[in-house]
């Protein structure tokens, strides 16, 4: 078996049609993982990406440009795969338009071709696949396809189950295609490799990654240039494509599974608990393997805690009467904060975290839990979702999810989301050694400290960051899904009022 395979880059839509890019226009904004709500955006072409020996299989990586939206190397980018194949004169008899994947048939300027999206098409999952695996797991026949499936219902990327998938580490794979793509490292790829590579079985194993190869080299048309030499531009940063993973066997949502068992009210303490300890362990290999941060420094960090709640302030009316509240908790924490640096001679020390933590972020399976998807929340900008910052977060969005699966799930009991966070918490606590006397209360806000953080310091920052979380929910919720927005909404007032 040969090496994996890099992938060639032009630069713009180099080969792809007129009509192709046309037709996306239409099809791309009614896509689920579209990133942008649909209006004035254009799609400009920045990079063609292809496949060695493959010919039907194009990656357009296309700069969304609007009004509010970033330009130049800030641009949000998407990732769209194509398959394009020449076919006849398109007829009512001939073109099936309920076929998966299928985009559309469009006649260019050689010939009629049918598109489809790569996403959901065998012969760009085997594309990936070969880009994507290594030395003696690289795929050459096709046959590592045999059952595999994409995975519904994801908001943000396309996943897809390779059962067949043979790899040194056994068989079966996860390939995810990121579709939107930012400059840099992808932290989905940086830290499930780190922590493959420190001997934690926390994580899916990390098997692979298709990247933008570095440097990409940019021809330009330059006046004068001596004929047959082709100038270049200076390489473009490194970016990440998509990423193969071990496939977790016999594995169960975690989110379906907690809403499974609220709808029974069962006891989910036990996996609660379960949970908060390979969380706690996630936190200390993470430390391990990437090294710690900078400290916090606390006018910076409530000053990003306050512009995120006056941004969902503007943006749900229905916030309005926790204002109030909202500026007395983060005023009560900032001053905590402060008093903390000052006291400890330094800053409390932040470190990488997952950073969008939730039950639908972990799966549970025979072999335990492990923790999936470290891409950050969605909607915060790059730059945010791969900072440092404290444990506390990843406690909080677990916490928020719980109450979640209690309300999806249509628990009866008054109970379930209470007892089952403070089993989590207390999961937590004893994975990571500081377990405290006294009793813990049953809601979001029991302590969960860090060494540089007394008990009461924790735990009002544990609710402020849990209200952090729900008001991004609420924002969340009114764009998308307003009838889960009583969710979050309950949460923030619930919370202010313990």
């Amino acid at each position: 078996m040969s090496p994996a395979r890099p992938v060639h880059v032009l630069p713009g839509a180099a080969h792809l049609a007129p009509e192709v890019l046309r037709l996306l226009d239409t099809w791309l904004p009614e896509q689920r993982w579209y990133p942008v709500p649909p209006g004035d955006v254009t799609h400009e072409p920045w990079l063609t990406v292809t496949f060695p020996g493959v010919a039907d299989v194009v990656i357009a990586l296309l700069r969304l440009a609007g009004p509010g939206l970033a330009a130049g190397d800030e641009s949000l980018v998407i990732q769209v795969p194509l398959v394009l194949t020449p076919t006849a004169e398109p007829t009512a008899d001939t073109v099936d338009t309920e076929a998966a994947g299928l985009i559309g048939t469009v006649r260019t300027a050689s010939g009629t071709v049918t598109v489809h999206d790569g996403g959901v098409h065998p012969a760009a999952w085997h594309a990936y696949l070969a880009a994507a695996l290594p030395g003696t797991g690289e795929p050459e026949n096709g046959t590592e396809l045999a059952g595999a499936r994409r995975i519904s219902g994801e908001q943000s990327n396309t996943s897809v189950m390779v059962p067949a998938l043979p790899h040194e580490a056994g068989r079966g794979g996860m390939l995810k295609i990121l579709r939107t793509v930012a400059l840099g490292p992808h932290p989905d790829v940086v830290i499930p490799e780190a922590l493959t590579r420190a001997g934690w079985d926390g994580v899916p194993r990390f098997l692979g990654a298709v990247q933008l190869p570095a440097p990409v080299a940019v021809p330009v048309a330059v006046p004068g240039a001596v004929r047959g030499v082709v100038p270049s531009v200076p390489a473009e940063p490194l970016a990440h494509l998509a990423v193969l993973s071990e496939l977790v066997g016999d594995a169960t949502d975690g989110f379906e599974l907690a809403c499974a068992y609220a709808a029974r009210d069962e006891d989910f303490g036990e996996r609660a608990a379960e949970l908060g300890a390979v969380v706690a362990h996630l936190h200390a290999m993470l430390r391990q393997a990437l090294g710690p941060g900078p400290g916090l420094e606390p006018a910076g960090f409530m000053g990003v805690l306050r512009r995120r709640a006056a941004e969902a302030f503007a943006d749900v009316p229905e916030l309005a009467p926790h204002r109030a509240g909202v500026a007395a908790l983060f005023d009560a924490v900032s001053a905590r904060l402060s008093a903390v640096a000052e006291r400890n001679g330094g800053l409390v020390p932040l470190q990488p975290i997952h950073g969008d933590l939730h039950l639908g972020q972990a799966l549970y399976s025979p072999g335990g839990w492990k923790v999936l998807d470290f891409e950050g929340e969605p909607q915060r900008p790059v730059s945010e979702r791969v900072a440092p910052d404290l444990p506390l977060r990843d406690v909080a969005g677990m916490l928020r999810s719980l109450d979640y699966a209690a309300a999806v799930g249509q628990a009866t009991d008054p109970h379930w989301a209470g007892h089952a966070q403070v089993s989590f918490l207390e999961g937590y606590r004893q994975a990571s050694g500081e377990a405290h006397e006294g009793t813990v209360r049953a809601v979001p806000g029991a302590a969960a400290s860090g060494s540089e953080l007394d008990v009461a310091t924790a735990e009002l920052l544990l609710r402020a960051l849990t209200v952090d979380k729900a008001l991004y929910e609420v924002v969340y919720e009114f764009r998308h899904r307003p009838a889960w927005m009583h969710i979050p909404l309950a949460a923030v007032e619930r919370v202010l009022s313990s």
